[in-house]
């Protein structure tokens, strides 16, 4: 009765030692997993059928500045990029 129970108890123990290594391995995105991404065009709605409302769609800018590049032993990105331009500046008085 014991043995069962030792072996069962054993093989949870190791499942959740295992599942621990890929909870805890931070990876960044490296460029080729990205590079052969294509936008797609907009959506082509069959006759008959009306198009979902995208009035109020996100509209996302094209990239204008390329990537900074980063070194093998820099963290990944904390905080996403920036998606707005400067801040306007405030009138003279």
């Amino acid at each position: 009765m014991t043995k069962p129970l030792s072996l069962s108890l054993l093989l949870v123990a190791s499942a959740l030692l295992a599942g621990c290594g890929s909870v805890f391995k931070a990876t960044c995105a490296r460029p080729e997993d990205y590079a052969t991404a294509v936008d797609n065009g907009p959506l082509k709605v069959p006759a008959g059928l009306q198009g979902p409302d995208t009035r109020s769609a996100l509209s996302v800018p094209p990239l204008q500045e390329p990537e900074r590049p980063r070194s093998a032993d820099e963290p990944c990105l904390d905080a996403p990029p920036r998606y707005s331009g400067p801040a306007p500046a405030k009138p003279a008085a």
